[in-house]
């Protein structure tokens, strides 16, 4: 009988801690943090750095991807003050930009392919692929997160 007893408690314990806590839906959300202002030519910079430090760039290099970074920040620099609402755009306009996107995307690579040697570029690659898988991973969650609230 005393087995049958602690064998009883030990499930409505296990049962109980299982199930989480509840009324835990007036914690307030984290508040994102806010990026500072940077200029395209500070965005480049950085970027270049980091891409320095990641894959051993020499300075022609760098001022390669430093020229490249500078052209692209500028061009979503411009693509973001062109947005308009989503809901106004119609399918054919939302195909123009999302193909432009891709076409950007494209240019960028194969420069970066020109630009960095075969061990740089497939390390470039490999990291670029991983940042994206963790950028999507973000949004899902960010997404799920809302429709909680």
């Amino acid at each position: 009988m005393k087995n049958v007893f602690l064998i009883a408690s030990f499930l409505i314990c296990f049962a109980s801690f299982a199930q989480g806590p509840r009324g835990n839906n007036d914690r307030q959300p984290r508040p994102k943090m806010e990026r500072p202002d940077f200029t395209p030519e500070q965005l480049a910079e950085l970027h270049t750095k980091k891409l320095t430090l990641e894959l051993d760039l020499d300075e022609k290099q760098q001022a390669k991807v430093f020229d490249l970074e500078l052209k692209a920040v500028k061009d979503r620099e411009a693509h973001k003050t062109g947005m308009g609402p989503k809901e106004e755009m119609t399918d054919e306009e939302k195909f123009e930009k999302r193909s432009a996107m891709l076409d950007a995307q494209i240019e960028y690579k194969s420069t970066m392919r020109s630009i960095l040697n075969k061990d740089q570029f497939e390390k470039w690659e490999k990291t670029h692929k991983a940042r994206g898988k963790k950028r999507q991973q973000e949004g899902r969650r960010g997404k799920k997160h809302e429709k909680r609230q």
